[in-house]
């Protein structure tokens, strides 16, 4: 099996209740999504996965997964009684490389 990295960042509308935010996030997670690496927190609307491909499967097979849980994950919410909509998501899934977060330096006031 080959091991890839996936990123997912979405983006809701903004009517959505903060509970269906925090309720998405948590499904999510329950579908091994990581809103945290090492220790640190992800951006508010990013996520990451570690997926396992088959010989005969491709990144596009992969990517196709990864919409999946997120329009899973939505549905999910929706069925709990809350409103929500996905306005845009950017899924890359990626074979080599790094990854991981970054830190910006805040520009020194003055």
């Amino acid at each position: 099996m080959r091991s890839f990295i996936a990123t997912m960042v979405y983006e809701l509308h903004p009517d959505t209740p903060p509970e269906a935010r925090k309720l998405l996030r948590a499904h999510l997670v329950g579908r091994r999504w990581q809103d945290r690496h090492e220790g640190a927190a992800m951006p508010s609307t990013a996520v990451w996965i570690r997926r396992s491909a088959e010989d005969h499967e491709t990144t596009d097979d992969l990517h196709a997964a990864c919409a999946r849980d997120l329009g899973d994950a939505v549905a999910a919410v929706a069925r709990a009684g809350r409103s929500i909509q996905v306005v845009r998501a950017w899924i890359q899934v990626s074979g080599a490389g790094t990854y991981g977060l970054v830190t910006v330096p805040r520009p020194a006031e003055g």
